[in-house]
C-alpha cells in the first residue's frame, strides 16, 4: 500500500520542468513602447522603462512620451528627439522595443519597388513609404488605407511564422500600426538588429511582441479583459506580474503593479513585456535569427524559447 502511494506522488510531478528563468542584460535601459496608429495617436502610445543592472532590472516608470503632442504627424517630427534624449539619460546604452513590425513581407516589399531599400533597414524603407504616400501634407489614415489596398493580400514574414503572429504587418487591424510606426522611425538615429549590428553610443531598435513573451514564459494566450464574453482576467494580469518577478528579476512598486493589473486593455502590461523582450534579446546580444530568414524581412526578437526547460 505504502509503496502504491509513493508512485502515485512520484508520478504526479514526472516530467515536470523546473520554473522558468528569463536572462536580462546586465546593464543599461531597455524602453517598451506600445504603440498606436490611430488619428492621435500620442494619447494612446505607452513607454515601459527598465533599468538593468547585474541583480535585477527595475520597473523605473511607465508613462506616454507624446501626449503633449498627440497628432501622428507631430509624433513623427519629434520621435527621433524623444529617441536621441532617452539615449543621452541612459549614457548610450539603450534599446528600445518596438511592437509593431519594422519591414513588410519580401512579396510586398517587392510589389511596392522598395525591396532594396528594406534591406538597408527601417529608416530607409519608413523614409520612401512616407515619401510615397504622406507627402509633406497628407493624411496618415487615407495614407496607410492606399498603402494597404496596394499591397492586397496579407502576406506572412518568416518571422510571423516563426513567432506564431497572428496580426501580420499589413492585416486590416495593424496596417495603420505598421505603417506609421515605420514613418516614425524614418529619421531615428539608432541602429536595428538583425540589419544593423549593435554600436557603442548608439540607441538600439528591435521589433517586439509582447504576446509572444506571455505565451512563451508561462503559457497566456490571453491577458486582455474580453467585453464580448465578459471575461475579466486582472488574476491573469497579476500572474503575469508575478513571474516576471521571479523569472527576469524585474522588480516593480506596488502602485506601478496595480496600474497594470487594473488596466483593463492591458496596454501598460503590453509595454513592460515589449521591455523585458527587448532586454533578454540584448542580453543575447540579438543573435538567433534563423538563416533562412530573408534579411528584408527582419525579425521579432524576444526571450528565448520555452525558457522553463
Amino acid at each position: 500500500m505504502a509503496e502504491r502511494e509513493a508512485s502515485t506522488a512520484s508520478s504526479a510531478v514526472h516530467g515536470r520542468a523546473p520554473p522558468p528563468r528569463v536572462v536580462l542584460a546586465d546593464r543599461g535601459v531597455a524602453i517598451g513602447l506600445r504603440w498606436s496608429g490611430v488619428e492621435g495617436a500620442g494619447n494612446q502610445i505607452l513607454a515601459a522603462k527598465l533599468e538593468c543592472g547585474p541583480e535585477r532590472a527595475r520597473l523605473v516608470r511607465i508613462w506616454r512620451p507624446f501626449t503633449d503632442a498627440p497628432g501622428r504627424r507631430d509624433v513623427v517630427s519629434r520621435f527621433a528627439t524623444w529617441l536621441a534624449e532617452e539615449a543621452r539619460w541612459a549614457e548610450g546604452r539603450l534599446v528600445v522595443g518596438v511592437d509593431f513590425s519594422l519591414s513588410l513581407a519580401e512579396t510586398h516589399l517587392r510589389q511596392l519597388g522598395l525591396l532594396r531599400q528594406a534591406l538597408r533597414g527601417p529608416a530607409v524603407l519608413g523614409r520612401n513609404l512616407h515619401d510615397r504616400f504622406v507627402g509633406a501634407s497628407g493624411d496618415f489614415t487615407e495614407a496607410a488605407a492606399r498603402f494597404r489596398a496596394e499591397l492586397g493580400r496579407d502576406r506572412p514574414r518568416a518571422t510571423d511564422c516563426y513567432r506564431g503572429e497572428l496580426q501580420l504587418p499589413t492585416s486590416a487591424r495593424s496596417h495603420r500600426q505598421t505603417f506609421f510606426g515605420l514613418c516614425a522611425v524614418a529619421h531615428a538615429q539608432a541602429v536595428f538588429p538583425p540589419w544593423d549590428p549593435p554600436a557603442a553610443g548608439k540607441p538600439t531598435i528591435v521589433e517586439v511582441r509582447p504576446g509572444h513573451v506571455a505565451r512563451a514564459l508561462l503559457g497566456v494566450c490571453s491577458y486582455r479583459d474580453d467585453d464580448r464574453d465578459g471575461v475579466a482576467r486582472p488574476s491573469t494580469r497579476a500572474a503575469i506580474l508575478r513571474t516576471l518577478r521571479a523569472a527576469a528579476r524585474v522588480e516593480f512598486e506596488m502602485e506601478q503593479a496595480a496600474q497594470i493589473v487594473e488596466d483593463a486593455h492591458a496596454d501598460h502590461l503590453d509595454a513592460v513585456l515589449s521591455g523585458t523582450a527587448a532586454a533578454a534579446a540584448w542580453a543575447d546580444d540579438f543573435h538567433g535569427v534563423p538563416s533562412n530568414v530573408p534579411r528584408s524581412e527582419g525579425w521579432i526578437h524576444s526571450i528565448r524559447e520555452e525558457p522553463w526547460r
